[in-house]
């Protein structure tokens, strides 16, 4: 106890007493160093002027979240919004700015564009902190908009507008990567492996910087995706001096630490470790109804500054998990899950590289390579003989690996910019299903997919993008390829932005990944190569009046060729039968903020069919979600004290899935309509040296009994109904110095 008085004693004398901004402002191609650019802070008169090395540093900001207005003569004004400012700490930006075409008047650029809002989600520390019920998961954070759906909400795994939550691509640093999820089974029928989703996710809140997830318009790098991508960043770690945060949760614990590789070096590191509060109680012999849940997970980030203007990243992420489940006793078995000793095991890490170099004054190229891997392991043995088990059931292992390797070149030629480049993609999977029925079975493939994007700006309020993609894929022997080719309009004046987009989106099959996929198939994952294939076309507008901004957007999905399962049935050949799908619907949202006050009402309705009629099994028709948040300030000598409510309402329609009344396996049963009101209550506590936070974030406050799916019982002899989580309290501590 002594000793780790004297690390805490340490640990609290590095701290600073006061936060501050710091950073740099650079070309956003070359990467020189602009002296002389002009900084304000939240609108004020007053900010700061970079110096000869292009580093700007702002004192005594208040905590709480910022803009930061960046103006430099020849270059289009930038806005940085939603900047989160944290007691005692500093916050470093890399502010790169773009060019601005001659005799054009001048631009505004914003990260947070009303038309990208349209197409992407963010995904940032500050929101997955503030909004209720996010448990510090950056898939939870993006049920806060309609346009993603619960499909269950012990999982992370969301739908898109309708679309197969199995179609959506993870990217960490712009590269894909396996899915990075702990307990990838929870929540998912017979407890097997999800594609996407899982119980928590891997990839630490404090660790990210600004993310996306992609839903709309995406440009010709972006590749490799049908539905929704998300698109994760890493941030780097402060070089000034050493930063911490502890937590404490019923999630779990988490330590990060960031700070100088080395005194007065400009090389940073940041680091987080997470152990689960349900492994701790699990060590100590305590169950949750018969189960046993863990996971615990490291990731961390270099940044080495080079000569030259160079950078280089090396970064990783790592977990495990697991989610054992006993029988019960004979006497107290009620449904078919009591007969099963059910013991999963899962492991996913990734390692990755990103160096950064300009080229000359209007050349810049990066270049990223990420291996990233998975196990996932679920063993089920019998606590009784029954003939009335499917016994392909006992066992399930899959394997998946992933080396993603892009080149991106960024060119810039007066009002044109253009960013060509490739990405090579190598995927292993392997599966071995209960082997005393079906022999292992193993896929490599390989998939190269050069693209370029052209942005033109035609004039100060029009702006243009074309761009293509192909796409060459081989496995064994075998070679398919194919062409992609989008175009957007942008038309955008000071309080109202139009954008028009069309193009083809492709996607390569995954044996894990299909457009109709659901709970009841089987397991075992199909092996077919070919590529799935989409149309997408939208309309967007956005309107600013005051504080308000309101957003509108149409969208139409077409995808001409899709498969299905022709009949289910666990004997083999599996065979497929192809349709045509579509997506048609319409998307509105309108929200507000000041710095005590913001809300976000959004509606998102759609028909999301195939085979001209039939519904795939996320056509929930219809989502509505609304968040509003409310902070107070009661300041007392030497701190400042903030209560903070955020709320969250979703209702959305029933998800589908096979009627069991009847001989065909259409999507026909709907579930019933889904609600959940979720609540976070905040209390912060800032002083000089440090922050201390009191959190309570309730899910589903009202415990109602939201449905999850249908299920025969070969217990019962009867048709079950599970039901998705009831109330959940998660009580937090954090504090930062």
């Amino acid at each position: 106890m002594r000793g780790l008085g004297v690390v805490l004693f340490v640990l609290l004398c590095t701290s600073i007493q006061a936060q501050n901004i710091e950073g740099m402002v650079r070309d956003l191609i070359s990467g020189e160093p602009l002296v002389g650019a002009t900084l304000h802070l939240d609108e004020q008169s007053g900010g700061a002027i970079t110096d000869a090395n292009g580093a700007f540093r702002i004192e005594k900001v208040a905590p709480g979240l910022h803009q930061l207005v960046v103006s430099y003569l020849g270059y289009e004004k930038h806005q940085e919004q939603n900047i989160w400012v944290k007691t005692g700490k500093t916050i470093y930006l890399t502010i790169d700015l773009t060019r601005q075409p001659g005799q054009l008047e001048e631009l505004v650029v914003s990260a947070n564009h009303p038309l990208t809002q349209m197409s992407s989600l963010e995904i940032t520390e500050e929101k997955i902190n503030r909004y209720a019920a996010t448990y510090y998961d950056p898939a939870r954070l993006l049920l806060a908009s309609s346009d993603v759906m619960v499909t269950n909400d012990q999982n992370n795994q969301i739908s898109v507008r309708g679309l197969s939550p199995e179609l959506n691509v993870w990217r960490l640093e712009g590269v894909e990567i396996v899915n990075p999820n702990h307990l990838s089974n929870a929540g998912t029928f017979n407890d097997q492996p999800a594609a996407t989703g899982g119980g928590v996710n891997i990839l630490s809140a404090q660790l990210l910087d600004m993310s996306k997830f992609d839903i709309g318009q995406m440009d010709n790098s972006k590749n490799n995706a049908v539905a929704g991508l998300f698109d994760m960043n890493l941030r780097n770690g402060y070089a000034g001096h050493h930063q911490f945060t502890a937590q404490a949760s019923v999630i779990g614990l988490d330590f990060s630490a960031e700070g100088p590789l080395a005194k007065n070096s400009r090389a940073s590191y940041i680091a987080n470790y997470r152990y689960s509060f349900t492994g701790l109680l699990g060590l100590m012999g305590v169950d949750f109804g018969g189960e046993t849940i863990g996971f615990q997970d490291l990731s961390f980030n270099v940044n080495l500054p080079m000569k030259n203007k160079s950078n280089l990243k090396v970064f990783a992420f790592g977990g495990m998990s697991s989610n054992d489940f006993e029988a019960t006793d004979p006497q107290d078995r009620k449904v078919q899950k009591d007969l099963y000793d059910i013991y999963y095991q899962g492991k996913t890490g990734g390692i990755g590289t990103t160096f950064q170099t300009p080229l000359g004054k209007n050349l810049n190229l990066s270049l990223t390579s990420v291996f990233s891997a998975s196990q996932n392991k679920r063993d089920q043995t019998f606590a009784i003989d029954s003939p009335l088990v499917i016994q392909m059931l006992n066992y399930n292992h899959i394997n998946q690996e992933i080396w993603a390797n892009r080149l991106n070149t960024t060119l810039a030629m007066g009002r044109s910019t253009l960013h060509f480049g490739s990405a090579l993609n190598y995927y292993h999977y392997y599966q071995d299903f209960s082997g005393e029925i079906y022999t292992p079975t193993t896929r490599k493939t390989m998939l190269l997919s050069p693209y370029l994007n052209w942005h033109l700006q035609v004039t100060s309020w029009l702006k243009l993008e074309f761009g293509t993609t192909y796409y060459y894929a081989t496995l064994g022997d075998t070679q398919k390829d194919k062409l992609d080719y989008r175009g957007t309009l942008y038309i955008e004046g000071d309080h109202t932005a139009i954008a028009l987009s069309a193009g083809k989106y492709t996607q390569l099959n995954q044996p894990n990944a299909y457009y109709l996929r659901y709970r009841e198939d089987s397991p075992m994952e199909i092996q077919f190569f070919d590529f799935t294939e989409s149309y997408r076309y939208l309309a967007s507008l956005a309107q600013s009046i005051g504080k308000l901004t309101l957003h509108v957007e149409g969208f139409y999905y077409y995808f001409p060729k899709i498969w299905q399962y022709s009949y289910y049935s666990y004997a083999l050949p599996w065979t497929f039968a192809t349709y045509q799908a579509q997506t048609t619907g319409v998307s509105l949202s309108a929200e507000g903020s000041t710095p005590q006050f913001y809300y976000l009402v959004s509606g998102t309705m759609f028909n999301s069919t195939f085979d001209e009629t039939q519904d795939n099994p996320y056509n929930i028709k219809y989502s509505y979600s609304g968040v509003l948040g409310k902070k107070w300030s009661f300041p007392k000598l030497d701190q400042d004290r903030q209560l903070g409510i955020n709320i969250k309402a979703i209702y959305q329609g029933g998800t589908r899935q096979y009627s069991y009344e009847q001989d065909t396996y259409d999507y026909k049963s709907q579930l019933n309509n889904y609600a959940r009101l979720d609540i976070r209550v905040q209390w912060t506590t800032s002083k000089k040296k440090s922050t201390r936070t009191w959190a309570i974030d309730i899910q589903n406050l009202t415990n109602r009994e939201n449905e999850a799916y249908q299920y025969y019982d070969n217990v019962t002899k009867q048709v079950e109904m599970t039901y998705q989580l009831g109330m959940l309290p998660i009580l937090t501590y954090r504090i930062e110095f």
